[in-house]
Parts: structure tokens; sequence; C-alpha cells
């Protein structure tokens, strides 16, 4: 009995190296979230927090030492004024190891923005206040995806590895 043949296995490694380089480049994409790019930060004045909507959310994160639950708080604004959407948001880090472990499912979660959602990675942890230095991380949307700056917001996600 003959094994695999050696051309086979090469073909293989080939396109496993192929996918992960896609993967990490960002060609794979996962096809239930709208098309999006991190534009980086924007500062968030005392008048310019008034615009944020407050969206809870529920989170989970197990470890080696456990599972930890808990219950927070994002901040979001959508802007569809110009070509294209900007979503903003920041999470407060105002509960020690807990804002950790919420930042850190966050970074796996999504946001439902009406009937569209969005990874919810652009939402910026913040340990300072609106108008003393807090920046918000910033998304912005394909050309063409416009939802409305008042669209239900709902962060959701599965429990993650620590």
């Amino acid at each position: 009995m003959t094994g695999i043949p050696r051309w086979v296995m090469l073909l293989l490694a080939a396109a496993l190296v192929l996918f992960g380089i896609a993967a990490s480049l960002g060609w794979i994409r996962d096809p239930s979230l709208a098309k999006a790019d991190y534009v980086g930060t924007i500062d968030v004045s005392s008048d310019d927090a008034r615009l944020y909507r407050a969206v809870p959310f529920e989170w989970q994160v197990t470890s080696a030492a456990g599972t930890f639950k808990g219950n927070d708080t994002a901040h979001i604004r959508i802007d569809p004024s110009g070509e294209r959407t900007v979503m903003c948001g920041w999470v407060l880090l105002d509960k020690a190891g807990a804002s950790i472990r919420a930042t850190r499912w966050l970074s796996e979660a999504r946001l439902a923005v009406g009937d569209i959602k969005v990874t919810a990675l652009f939402i910026a942890p913040v340990d300072k206040k609106p108008g003393d230095g807090l920046n918000a991380g910033c998304l912005r949307l394909d050309e063409g995806i416009k939802p409305a700056a008042d669209s239900s917001l709902k962060i959701e996600g599965n429990p993650v590895r620590e």
C-alpha cells in the first residue's frame, strides 16, 4: 500500500500557506459583516460626548483561572453625513481587570447597526473622560452602506478565551 504522493502534500502545504497570507492581509472576511475600515481615533470633547449613545453589553471570557462574566457600556456615535458613514466609540476602563476582559470580548464581538453588522473591534478602551483627552476609535463603512444616525445598536458575541 502506498502513501499520499509527495506532490499532493506539497500542494496542500502551499494552499495552507496561501490561505494564511490571505487571512492575515484581510482578503478573507466574515461575509456576514459589512465591509469597513478602521480609520483611527478622534478626540471627544464634552460637547461631542452628548452625540454618543450608551450601548450596554454583557461579556464572557474564559481562561485557565475560570470563567468571568460581566456587564459594561460602550458609547457609540454614527455619523452618516459624509460620503461614507463613520462610526466612533469607546468603553471606559473603570473596573480594573473586568474592564480589560470586556475589551478582550469586544475584540471578537459584533455591533448590530439596524440590519447590518460590523466588527466591534474599533471601540477604543479609554481611561479618560470626554474633554480630558478621550480618543474614540473610528470605523468607516464602505460606500453605499448608510445606516441612519438613530439606528438601533446592539453589541453581541460569544464567550472568548483570554
